[in-house]
C-alpha cells in the first residue's frame, strides 16, 4: 500500500515539473477582482447619477439599447434611488450578450431582442431594421470605441445617448506586471488601453478578448483570440484551454 501511494505521489510529482511548470498564468485584466482567477485591477467603474439627463426623457420612447452590464446596472442604480423612472423598465430592450440580457430580466426589465454579433457594428445591422424611425435611449460609457452611436444616427434612428458610467484608469504598480508568457483576458477596450498605458506589452503574451469590439482594439502584432461566448467563465475556460495546449 505504501508502496502504491508513493508511486502515484512520485507521477503527480513528475507530471508537475514536466507540464505545470510550464503551465502559463493566467490574468483577468479587468475593474474588480474575480475569485476563481487571478485579476489585475487596472480601471474603475463610476456609475454615473443620471438625474438631469432622464428628467428630460419623455415616456413616448420607444426603445432602450445597452451594450454593457454597468450601464445596466447603473440605471438600475438610479432607478432605486428615483422611483419616478420606473415607466423604463416597461419600454423594450435591446442588448448585446446573453449575460447582459440575464442582468435586464433580473432587475425587472422588458428584455425584446438579444444581439449576435458582439461587435458594434455587427449588432448595429441587427438592430437597425428594428429600430428604424423610433425614438431610442442608448445608456453607453462616457468613452466608447464600438461606433454604434453613429451607425445608428446615420441609419435615421432617432437616438437620444445618456451616459451611465464611466471607465476610470487606475494607476498599477509596475511590479504587478504579469510575467512573461501569461495570457491576459480582456472583458472590456478600456482596460486593455488602461494595461499598455500602465505597463509595455511583452510580446510573449496572448490576449484574449470577449468579444470583437475588444478584440478591434488590440495591436495589430499582438497574438490575440476571441472567446467563442460573450461571458467572463467561457473567457476564462477558453484561457485555460489554450494554457493546457501550449503547456
Amino acid at each position: 500500500m505504501c508502496l502504491l501511494v508513493f508511486i502515484e505521489s512520485w507521477r503527480a510529482l513528475c507530471f508537475y515539473f514536466i507540464f505545470g511548470s510550464f503551465m502559463r498564468d493566467i490574468v483577468l485584466v479587468s475593474s474588480k477582482p474575480h475569485e476563481e482567477i487571478k485579476t489585475l485591477v487596472v480601471n474603475e467603474i463610476e456609475f454615473l447619477d443620471m438625474f438631469d439627463a432622464l428628467k428630460e426623457i419623455k415616456k413616448d420612447f420607444q426603445a432602450l439599447v445597452f451594450t454593457s452590464k454597468n450601464a445596466i446596472k447603473s440605471l438600475e442604480q438610479n432607478i432605486q434611488k428615483y422611483p419616478e423612472f420606473e415607466f423604463l423598465k416597461k419600454i423594450p430592450c435591446y442588448v448585446i450578450g446573453q449575460s447582459s440580457a440575464m442582468a435586464l430580466e433580473k432587475y425587472g426589465f422588458n428584455v425584446e431582442y438579444i444581439g449576435e454579433d458582439s461587435h458594434g457594428f455587427g449588432f448595429a445591422s441587427e438592430i437597425i431594421p428594428m429600430l428604424k424611425k423610433k425614438k431610442v435611449l442608448y445608456f453607453r460609457a462616457k468613452k466608447i470605441v464600438s461606433g454604434l452611436d453613429e451607425l445608428l444616427l446615420n441609419a435615421s434612428v432617432k437616438l437620444k445617448q445618456i451616459i451611465a458610467y464611466e471607465n476610470k484608469k487606475n494607476s498599477v504598480d509596475r511590479a504587478l506586471k504579469p510575467s512573461p508568457k501569461s495570457i491576459l483576458i480582456f472583458t472590456a477596450p478600456s482596460h486593455y488601453l488602461s494595461f499598455v498605458q500602465n505597463f509595455s506589452w511583452d510580446g510573449s503574451y496572448i490576449a484574449v478578448a470577449i468579444g470583437m469590439t475588444t478584440f478591434g482594439i488590440f495591436d495589430t502584432s499582438i497574438e490575440a483570440f476571441v472567446s467563442p461566448r460573450q461571458d467572463l467563465q467561457s473567457c476564462i475556460d477558453f484561457a485555460r484551454e489554450i494554457a493546457r495546449r501550449l503547456a
